[in-house]
C-alpha cells in the first residue's frame, strides 16, 4: 500500500468524474496530506466545502498565521463543519455594512463569519446564501428596532 500510485488510490476510493477532480485539485495544492486522505475528503465531502475550506486555510497561512500542519486544520474544519469565510461571505459583509449605514444600525456587529444585533443579542451567519441573508438581515433590522422602541 505504500508504494500505491495516486491514480491507484483513486480507483480504490470508487470515486466519482467529480469527486476525482477534486481530488486531484486537492493533490494541486501541495498540502501535506496523503493521497488516501484527499481520496477520503473528496469523496465525504462536498467539492464547494472543500474548496472554501482550503483556500480559508491558505489565505490565513498568506497572511502570517502559522500552521505547521494544513492538511490536520483542514481536517478538523471539515470534521468540525466550522463555518469559514468565502466569497458569500465577503459579499454579504458588505451588504450588512450598506445596510447598517443606510438605515443608521449602530447596534449591529459585524463580524469575520457572523453578524449581531446588541439590541436583541441575535446573530447571523454571513455564510448564508445572499438571498436569505439579505431577508434576514431585514427582519433582523425590524426585530431590533421593536426591541429598541420598548
Amino acid at each position: 500500500m505504500k508504494n500505491e500510485s495516486f491514480s491507484q488510490v483513486v480507483k480504490r476510493y470508487k470515486l466519482t468524474a467529480e469527486q476525482i477532480q477534486v481530488c486531484a485539485w486537492l493533490k494541486q495544492q501541495g498540502l501535506n496530506t496523503d493521497d488516501n486522505t484527499l481520496c477520503f475528503w473528496a469523496k465525504k465531502y462536498t467539492a464547494s466545502r472543500i474548496v472554501d475550506v482550503v483556500r480559508f486555510a491558505q489565505d490565513r497561512c498568506k497572511q502570517g498565521q502559522s500552521i505547521r500542519n494544513i492538511g490536520g486544520w483542514i481536517q478538523k474544519l471539515l470534521k468540525t463543519g466550522l463555518a469559514v469565510p468565502n466569497d458569500e461571505c465577503k459579499s454579504n459583509r458588505d451588504f450588512a455594512q450598506k445596510y447598517a449605514e443606510a438605515n443608521k444600525w449602530t447596534d449591529l456587529s459585524i463580524y469575520e463569519k457572523y453578524i449581531r444585533d446588541r439590541n436583541t443579542d441575535d446573530d447571523l451567519p454571513l455564510t448564508m446564501s445572499q438571498q436569505e441573508f439579505s431577508r434576514a438581515l431585514e427582519a433582523l433590522y425590524r426585530k431590533s428596532q421593536l426591541y429598541k422602541n420598548m
